[in-house]
């Protein structure tokens, strides 16, 4: 169970990603992908988690605000259009979009509509990034 507070937001985060349809496998931080004895598959979700500095609302022992982004990078093989990744960049940023999400008493907040940034080609593969930035306070 996830105590610390930027734990708790990544697994806010990342578990409602999970309920996205049609699910894609996951590539998360410092996690081994893919599992050992098995193939790259042909289309994933590749997760980053970059909180950022806490930004101090009041003085003392309030709760602060702890703000940051999650970027959800759809990865595809090359060679079969770009249109079914375009979609899924959609069901993300649809799926994030006007959210607050709740974990272990916290609050995350979607602060704004996520957006995807152009294609990269990295060899056999194009990642499109999705950054979805969310704040919390505690």
């Amino acid at each position: 169970m996830a105590v610390g507070i930027d734990a708790i937001i990544f697994k806010a985060l990342t578990d409602h990603l999970l309920t996205m349809t049609p699910a894609l496998p996951i590539a998360a931080p410092n996690v081994v992908f893919p599992a050992a004895g098995q193939s790259m598959p042909s289309k994933y979700l590749a997760v980053s988690f970059l909180p950022n500095q806490t930004r101090e609302i009041t003085l003392g022992d309030d709760p602060q605000q702890k703000r940051g982004l999650y970027q959800v990078s759809v990865v595809f093989a090359t060679g079969v259009g770009i249109i079914g990744a375009l979609e899924t960049v959609e069901a993300i940023i649809s799926l994030f979009k006007n959210r607050s999400l709740f974990a272990s008493g916290v609050k995350v907040t979607i602060s704004s509509e996520p957006w995807a940034s152009g294609p990269i080609q990295e060899g056999n593969r194009v990642q499109i990034p999705v950054t979805i930035p969310y704040y919390c306070f505690a």
